[in-house]
């Protein structure tokens, strides 16, 4: 829930006070002082940064020291300085070459700690392929496919992979429990005072990610997830970006009334469509209101994400560019999925934010730009 709720305040944070440029490549070469947040294709961190660095982009390369926490949604990161609190990451392919002061927790496709990295909280990773050559002070608990731990853990680890190797490096101060697809593996002279247990049970786990993995249930999956949102929401933004602009205006005084029309929409709909099905005549009708219902449901997160950037865009007034909202509302996609898979309430979230979304889009049909904001 923590990382829930810093994920949350972070894009709050970012779309309603931060200095996000426009799109392209942003240089950062100057010493910023406060929180810095950005959306873009390529940004480089060459100045420090006081406060936290919070990022939405392609590329992302940190060359100067980081005070507080980095918190990034990117296609590629190369850290190679100082970062002094937590550094929270969803990334395609991850370099870690320096110190961080706390936590580390990545989700990605490629994560690779050098010789060089230091870790002096608790390293949680759920990758695809993991290399380990540097040291991490506290615990560790990591899946992927394929696995080297060639460096140093401090506290207990926790260990699944389908193939995991340990290098000649290695050196576990502490318990150590582990699965791997071929059974018992040679901790060789690695363990220090200390033992490493098979653990029959993580085979359940394998394939399954923690409630902080967005709720997908493997690497393959939270891959999939990522990219197929980013192209839904780019389709999406692309044809209807004026829709989205004006549902959102005169949102925040017909809250109420958006959510009200929204439940009819959620709930009107399956009886005009179960209507549409016992008429004869009304069941083309009806298979086309079920492909439209079913979509918006499906794609219903990523819609309200899209008309949550658009709302904070216009209530402060910022100049964010087509791909910067893009990324923006990837983001935003991302912690409305954590938020809905919390057991219960997630499915009481799940209905208000579709409620609200799908209500602001029909006041915006049925209602003209005056009157919707004369109530």
């Amino acid at each position: 829930m923590k990382t829930i709720t810093i994920l949350l305040i972070g894009l709050w944070s970012m779309a309603a006070f931060g200095q996000t440029e426009n799109d392209g490549d942003i240089l950062i070469d100057k010493p910023r002082e406060d929180d810095t947040y950005h959306a873009g294709e390529t940004i480089k961190v060459n100045a420090p940064i006081q406060g936290d660095l919070v990022i939405a982009g392609g590329n992302l390369m940190v060359n100067d020291s980081i005070n507080g926490d980095l918190t990034a949604a990117v296609g590629e990161l190369f850290l190679s300085n100082y970062v002094a609190d937590d550094v929270r990451i969803a990334v395609g392919r991850a370099t870690i070459d320096s110190e961080i002061g706390d936590d580390l927790i990545v989700f990605g496709g490629e994560v690779v700690l050098t010789e060089n990295a230091l870790i002096r909280g608790n390293l949680k990773c759920f990758a695809g392929n993991i290399e380990i050559h540097g040291d991490v002070i506290g615990k560790l608990d990591i899946k992927g496919a394929d696995v080297l731990i060639d460096g140093t853990i401090k506290e207990t680890s926790k260990i699944i992979g389908e193939d995991i190797t340990i290098g000649a490096n290695a050196q576990f101060y502490n318990d150590v429990e582990y699965w791997n697809s071929d059974g018992d593996i040679d901790f060789k002279s690695s363990l220090v005072h200390t033992e490493a247990q098979f653990n029959e049970d993580f085979k359940e786990e394998k394939s399954q990610l923690a409630l902080t993995t967005f709720g997908t249930t493997s690497i393959k999956l939270w891959v999939s997830y990522i990219l197929s949102s980013l192209l839904v929401i780019f389709v999406l933004h692309a044809l209807f970006r004026n829709a989205f602009s004006s549902a959102t205006e005169g949102l925040e005084n017909n809250l109420l009334k958006s959510f009200g029309f929204g439940l009819i929409y959620l709930i009107g709909i399956p009886l005009l469509i179960l209507l549409a099905f016992l008429m004869i005549i009304g069941i083309p009708l009806g298979l086309f209101a079920t492909a439209i219902f079913v979509f918006s449901l499906l794609f219903g997160h990523l819609v309200a994400a899209l008309l949550v950037v658009y709302y904070l865009r216009n209530r402060n007034e910022k100049n964010w560019g087509f791909w910067s909202m893009t990324f923006l509302a990837l983001l935003c996609a991302i912690v409305l999925r954590l938020l809905t898979t919390i057991p219960f309430m997630g499915i009481m979230i799940s209905v208000i934010i579709l409620s609200i979304t799908y209500g602001a889009l029909t006041l915006k049909v049925l209602h003209p730009k005056k009157q919707l904001d004369k109530n």
